[in-house]
């Protein structure tokens, strides 16, 4: 099997027509006794990379290094151009070569310094600035030609003239200036055969799915031979080539492949880019073309092994930011890595065996013009590292040093060296890499070798595990291995497929689950120029997995990307150990299966901590689970930090926070981290302290419900997050209650918050300027206004949250403030159970039991938050109803009951007794309220003016219902009254009021005693409605039969009302509850 891990665009470049000499790939070649002293650099040289040192100063070349073979090794990687003189610019490398080539100089190192600056006063190289992090790039624009720009990162790519870069680098803004080293593609060499293995031709020709809809963007190195590929009908002519500027064939490769598999699906390509920054810049012209699969081969020899780089940071960003699914091969180096502890050998060397073997070091055998590349980094912070490892590569035979790098580590510096070789004998070189620490702590140390054909690694001390870097290495990157067929017809894994897991050191320590997935490699792929007929390697097996994502994702769009991914590793057919492991992750991918899982029902899965339920544990459920599965969780406590990675719906099976609670394990971290969108969580009590009580970062389309939150930092976190809602929680005790980070459209009402700061809304500094004040704010309220029941009224309005510091006044006794809380227009003045939402009658009038003389008219009101039907029966007879109504008013004149009501009445020489209930019925919900009162003889020219005092009156007003129809009279009054009441027969006199009609229920007729079981409505009504009005009005008639209003403004006006008996008076002012009309 031939060998190629490092970029093959490199390996064209280095054979496209510079000549053998050229090809000198010698970075140092130092013997140990030419070592230069630290004290003889000058600060600005202090901050260059070791080979831009020796290119700007000569006397730190080795003996047998030469300016010459320096410039060559550059050339060839794209770091070093020559301004030309016509046109202004660096020359590329071909055309720089040209210009060396033709100036007749050979290659050897001058005796005479002085000879050669004419060869390299044109010179320029291209690099990367890493600058203060209170400088901007600007400061760099008299000295550089800027290529690209981060300054969240402060770094700049750069064309520099040789001439100014010590005067770039003596500048205080700038920290070091590093060469650009080339991307590497993930590929290894020995119509796609995969589309038959993984199952993607079935589910074509089985479901009639094909991608339509999806658009999937590739990254690799280029597409040169694309019209080729066309030709022959392997890719379609209307992919889309975005940027072909490096030159290669992967891309053909890659995108015919997922042409075979998703043929619906639009494509896109995007070279990778000279640079980190160009690599950034072209995941985010995919995304701005609508791509939501992206998948790259491309590896970046400067990314930090042991935390996030530039890239990776960016990438995660641009994965949390979109519903996007990215897809990265994990890399072929699991037989040519090693990690582990500096284990000293007694005299400054690193053992690799760590004591345990014969062999200490790592062996190569490099034949005539083969070529290594070896990167060694170690667990210091990047930009920080004060520990100082050196790296040799030496001939075993005779221990003489071939090559070495030896920067100076410091404090401020790069935790690498790195050595680039090509060996320029005839005869085959047995090489071994060594490590000595000059200087530091013991570290550990990791080391990747890159090598072409012409090169063996010998096992001995490789260690394949953690082999895994770079954004690969992101939890939510989905990163692929490869697997091939083994002689027993089992897939195995690729010998040379990186596995994992992937360690990170900063800014925290953590253990990343690597691999995610494996795909098939070896395939068949046609009319790639530079590209094997078989495609080995993981730059193989990655776009299998994002065509079979693109394929069943188009036949189910309202899935996020998260749950495609999980669907992905549900789906997938387990290799090796049970279960998933590092190797092979969760198993090989099969479309078949991935679309039968997403077409399939979901399932419900419960937690127990005594163990009873499918699981004892949240998190053992959560990885168990599909997207789009219900957990429900008995009572019980529960100590462990939840991560929800895709749509779940989350529960406590009682619906009651305060038995079933929730509580960190590790207290820096969320309790629950919710990282997909479409989570549900309800019914939790989440006890701090820890970071955030939950923590939604980058999602939409959650809800959060019914969860009682103390003692953390924030109760809820939102980073990132839009269109979620937050509604019927208790957010008591926490530093922050509610954090909102660049979080837009999120609906929060019916909340509590207290005893913190209750909210804050914040908008961090690195977020775009153009979109700081883009018009979508959060939703504080309901979108409409909605009726309720408060404190015995019905009313109307939107609904905001309670906060425990609310200051603001409320006039009308709606339990809404009159004052906005911040944001919140609409805040509660009372707990959100104070409320009812639900069918509620209330605003009855009166509000108490009543007694009444023979000729007064009563009225009696009540309100509902629905529309429904009102019936009202006295003594059990039914005298009236109000339908389709959200209130009504039912007036009686109590001269005519007497003789007329007598079922059930109470009737003696002092009055009859009554009872009056209205029945509010809404579809099979019924409501009811009963009034009592009695009903007094009256006695001509008795005068109890005297008997009755201002205060046992209660004086309010009738009011309108509005959008009912009471039957009989006026069409959407809502008000009926009648002045004659049924006889016995159910026929209705109608005396100049509206009458009522036939009403029957359960088989009762109008004029019989009704029979209901129903919910009896309890009021605490003060006895004012929605506009603070009184509701009732007591009409009695005079002797001429007029009659006049007693408002509020005139209450005070002494009354005149006929004399009662004693007695009478008597009843009147202990019922108290009644206002006087006089007619």
């Amino acid at each position: 099997m031939q060998k190629a891990s490092a970029a093959e665009m490199v390996l064209d470049e280095n054979e496209s027509g510079n000549g053998s000499e050229n090809r000198d790939f010698f970075l140092t070649d130092l013997k140990e006794d030419v070592i230069y002293s630290e004290e003889s650099i000058t600060p600005a040289q202090k901050k260059l990379s070791e080979d831009l040192l020796k290119l700007c100063d000569e006397r730190y070349l080795s003996g047998e290094e030469s300016p010459a073979s320096l410039r060559a090794r550059m050339i060839n990687l794209g770091q070093l151009g020559q301004e030309d003189p016509v046109r202004g610019r660096a020359a590329g490398p071909a055309e720089d070569a040209e210009v060396f080539s033709g100036s007749g100089q050979n290659a050897s190192k001058s005796s005479d310094p002085s000879s050669e600056p004419s060869l390299f006063s044109g010179d320029k190289v291209y690099v990367y600035i890493y600058l203060k992090p209170s400088a901007n790039s600007s400061v760099l624009e008299e000295y550089c030609e800027i290529q690209e720009r981060d300054e969240e990162n402060h770094i700049a790519v750069s064309w520099v003239p040789l001439k100014s870069l010590e005067t770039l680098a003596s500048l205080s803004e700038v920290k070091s200036i590093q060469t650009v080293l080339p991307p590497f593609v993930r590929q290894e060499n020995a119509v796609s055969e995969g589309d038959f293995i993984l199952k993607s031709s079935s589910l074509r020709d089985s479901y009639g799915v094909n991608g339509t809809g999806i658009k999937i963007g590739i990254i690799s190195d280029g597409v040169d031979s694309l019209e080729d590929s066309q030709a022959a009908g392997n890719i379609s002519y209307d992919v889309n080539i975005l940027s072909n500027k490096i030159g290669g064939n992967e891309g053909t490769a890659m995108l015919e492949i997922i042409q075979d598999i998703a043929p619906g699906a639009e494509l896109y390509f995007h070279d990778c880019g000279s640079s980190r920054l160009e690599f950034n810049r072209a995941v985010d012209t995919l995304v701005n073309e609508g791509c939501t699969v992206i998948c790259d081969d491309i590896g970046w020899l400067s990314e930090p092994f042991f935390e996030d780089g530039i890239v990776a940071n960016h990438v995660n960003e641009i994965i949390k930011k979109h519903d996007l699914l990215y897809v990265s091969a994990a890399g072929n180096s699991g037989d040519s890595h090693y990690q582990g502890l500096f284990y000293d050998n007694g005299s400054g060397w690193h053992d690799f065996s760590s004591g345990r073997g014969d062999v200490k070091n790592l062996q190569l055998e490099i034949a005539s013009s083969g070529e290594a590349w070896i990167f060694l980094q170690w667990n210091d912070r990047w930009e920080q590292s004060g520990n100082n490892y050196d790296l040799y590569l030496k001939n075993r035979e005779t221990s003489e040093i071939i090559a070495s790098s030896k920067v100076h580590q410091d404090g401020d510096d790069l935790p690498l060296e790195y050595i680039m070789y090509t060996d320029k004998g005839q005869n085959t070189l047995n090489a071994s890499i060594e490590v000595k620490k000059v200087s530091g702590e013991a570290r550990e140390l990791e080391l990747y070798i890159y090598y072409w054909p012409g090169v063996k690694v010998n096992p001995e001390n490789i260690i394949a595990e953690d082999s895994i870097f770079g954004h690969p290495a992101l939890l939510d990157a989905v990163t692929v291995g490869a697997v091939g067929m083994g002689e027993s017809g089992d897939y195995e894994i690729e010998n040379f497929s990186s596995i994992g897991p992937a360690t990170i050191f900063y800014p925290s320590p953590e253990v990343r689950q690597k691999a995610d997935i494996s795909g098939p490699d070896g395939v068949n792929v046609t009319g790639a120029k530079g590209v094997p007929e078989q495609f080995f390697g993981t730059s193989a097996s990655s776009p299998h997995v994002a065509g079979i994502a693109a394929l069943v994702w188009s036949v189910f769009p309202e899935k996020s990307a998260m749950d495609i991914r999980r669907l992905l590793y549900t789906s997938s057919t387990d290799l090796g150990n049970p279960g998933y492991d590092t190797i092979f992750g969760h198993g090989l991918v099969d479309a078949l299966k991935m679309y039968e899982q997403a077409s399939g029902a979901t399932s419900t899965l419960t937690v127990k901590p005594g163990g009873d339920g499918d699981f004892s544990s949240i998190s053992d459920a959560v990885n168990y689970s599909r997207p789009g599965d219900s957990i429900f969780v008995y009572p019980g406590i529960y100590r462990e930090n939840i991560d929800l990675p895709w749509s779940l719906n989350l529960s406590s099976a009682s619906g009651k926070p305060e038995d079933t609670v929730l509580e960190a394990e590790n207290l820096q971290e969320p309790v629950l981290h919710v990282t997909a969108n479409s989570v549900n969580i309800t019914g939790f009590r989440i006890n701090g302290p820890s970071g955030a009580g939950i923590y939604l970062e980058s999602v939409g389309s959650c809800e959060l419900k019914n969860n009682r939150i103390s003692g953390c930092t924030q109760g809820v976190l939102f980073e990132g997050s839009s269109n979620n809602t937050l509604q019927g929680n208790n957010l008591s005790n926490n530093t922050e209650g509610l954090r909102l980070t660049d979080s837009f459209l999120n609906t929060i009402f019916e909340n509590e918050f207290e005893n913190g700061i209750n909210v804050n809304e914040s908008l961090s500094q690195n977020f775009p300027e153009e979109e700081r004040f883009s018009g979508l704010p959060n939703n504080w309220n309901t979108a409409e206004g909605i009726k309720y029941l408060y404190n015995g009224g019905i009313y109307e309005s939107r609904f905001g949250n309670f906060y425990s510091d609310y200051r603001g006044t409320d006039a009308n006794g709606s339990g809404i403030g009159d004052l906005p809380y911040g944001s919140d227009s609409f805040p509660l003045t009372a707990r959100p159970a104070s409320y009812s939402t639900g069918f509620e009658i209330g605003n009855i009038s009166p509000a108490r039991d009543s007694a009444s003389v023979e000729g007064d008219v009563l009225d009696f009101g009540v309100r509902s938050t629905r529309n429904c039907t009102f019936s009202w029966l006295i003594n059990g007879t039914l005298v009236q109803t109000n339908e389709s109504a959200s209130s009504a008013v039912f007036s009686i004149n109590t001269g005519e009951l007497r003789g007329i009501i007598t079922e059930n009445s109470d009737t003696d020489s002092h009055g009859s007794k009554y009872n009056l209930t209205v029945i509010a019925a809404n579809g099979s919900s019924l409501l009811q309220h009963s009034w009592n009162w009695t009903v007094y003889p009256a006695e001509t020219g008795a005068n109890t003016s005297g008997n009755v005092s201002e205060d046992n009156i209660i004086r309010s007003i009738s009011y309108e219902g509005n959008g009912g129809k009471s039957t009989g009279g006026k069409a959407g009054e809502g008000r009926g009254g009648i002045s004659s009441f049924p006889e016995p027969s159910g026929n209705v006199e109608n005396r100049g009021t509206a009458g009522t009609s036939p009403f029957s229920a359960a088989g009762q007729e109008q004029g019989e005693p009704l029979q209901f079981s129903s919910h009896t409505a309890q009021n605490n009504s003060p006895g004012k409605g929605p506009d603070g009005a009184p509701e009732l009005w007591v009409a009695r008639e005079n002797e001429s039969g007029s009659s006049e209003e007693e408002s509020g403004e005139d209450r005070n006006v002494p009354r005149n009302v006929p004399s009662l008996t004693s007695g009478t008076s008597i009843f009147i002012l202990l019922a108290g509850a009644l206002c006087i009309k006089r007619k």
